[in-house]
């Protein structure tokens, strides 16, 4: 069903009011108008139909998308390309999942021979024609998908910093790295079409484009120190599940990240030790709640586990991962993170390190995050 909002008019003329001041151009203005009685249009049969409010506001989103770029378009006299007519993707467990071979296709088909362009980013269509939101990030993987597939030279992204924390060059897997946070100008997964393809991106100010910024590419030949930067990750809740209901229980893990996958909640660190006494994972604050419904639901659910035995304890913390591509065979780099954070008198609640050794995630109590990033300071 769709739900009105308290502000529904104001947000609404708001659009219009933002609609306007994006071009003068009188077949702007006209597309505009086309634009506003097809969403009146569409709202009224959307909520005679119950329409789930998840797809219509994807689809708004969408035209206001690409009306957006048919004003950048004609601004510039170039052609003007729906992103929708060229992203296909699958959905599947309320994540969009992408198509590469019907992508890469409609992408050829629609896009080679042409060379100056404004596309639409941002939403993609499932194969039945439905719209669905790439998500955060989605114009620069719209970006990357259709450089991948049409084999450019370079890609170049635009954000408010100059590049990513002014580091010169990174490569992909350290851009992956420092991506994943969430306050990142782009997604990580924006990354993975260039990698495949070995097409560099360039990240640079959209304030100062004359500032040379970030190149990310394969070749860590211009990175400089074994440590390139150190990503922070806030408002995280520490999840640990412990009890010797645990022990030996094979699936129990596979079963409560299944769980909470089905409630939606990202887990965003996962830490365990041989012992299988305890699981902690660290989670988005906001879930926290969802998270302890789901966990005391599957053990109240489990009949071969005692439920006196099970405990959940959530803790509100901060994740700090140090990484380079480096890093990778040089010893002692851990034991130099591990002494600062001691030397800085932080305390490590959890930590993890994936076997690529690229990267060290260390959690900590959030009054602790100021003193851990200066005492890391020195390292890049």
């Amino acid at each position: 069903m769709i739900v009105e909002k308290q502000s529904g008019e104001n947000e609404f003329a708001d659009v219009k009011a933002y609609l306007d001041v994006l071009s003068n151009n009188a077949e702007y203005q006209q597309k505009k108008v086309e634009f506003l009685e097809y969403v009146e249009d569409y709202l009224r049969k959307a909520t005679s139909y119950n329409v789930a409010v998840a797809a219509v506001e994807d689809y708004i989103l969408a035209q206001c998308a690409k009306l957006c770029a048919q004003a950048v378009a004609i601004s510039a006299n170039v052609d003007m390309i729906d992103g929708r007519d060229l992203v296909v993707c699958l959905q599947k467990d309320k994540t969009p999942v992408f198509d590469w071979a019907a992508t890469r296709k409609e992408i050829e088909r629609i896009c080679v021979g042409k060379s100056n362009v404004v596309i639409a980013g941002g939403y993609a269509r499932t194969p039945h024609g439905e719209i669905i939101s790439i998500g955060k990030g989605g114009a620069n993987m719209m970006a990357a998908l259709v450089a991948s597939a049409l084999k450019v030279d370079c890609i170049e992204f635009y954000v408010e910093g100059e590049g990513i924390n002014g580091i010169a060059a990174m490569t992909y897997d350290e851009a992956a790295h420092y991506c994943a946070s969430d306050i990142a100008p782009f997604p990580s997964a924006a990354l993975w079409p260039a990698k495949q393809a070995g097409i560099p991106i360039v990240v640079k100010s959209i304030l100062h484009p004359e500032f040379a910024g970030t190149r990310i590419s394969s070749s860590s030949e211009e990175v400089g120190k074994e440590i390139s930067g150190v990503v922070v990750d806030q408002d995280l809740s520490l999840v640990t599940v412990y009890g010797t209901g645990l022990l030996g229980r094979v699936g129990a893990s596979s079963a409560i990240f299944s769980a909470l996958a089905n409630a939606g909640v990202n887990v965003k660190f996962i830490a365990q030790t041989s012992s299988e006494y305890a699981i902690s994972f660290a989670v988005s604050a906001k879930d926290s709640e969802k998270v302890s419904e789901v966990i005391n639901g599957f053990v109240v659910n489990n009949p071969l586990m005692p439920l006196d035995d099970v405990m959940v304890v959530n803790r509100e913390v901060a994740i700090v991962t140090v990484y380079g591509s480096k890093m990778k065979n040089i010893p002692g780099v851990s034991g130099k993170v591990f002494s600062l954070l001691g030397a800085a008198g932080v305390n490590v609640i959890a930590s993890a390190q994936g076997g690529e050794e690229l990267s060290i995630s260390v959690v900590l109590d959030v009054s602790d995050l100021d003193k851990a990033q200066k005492g890391l300071s020195i390292l890049y």
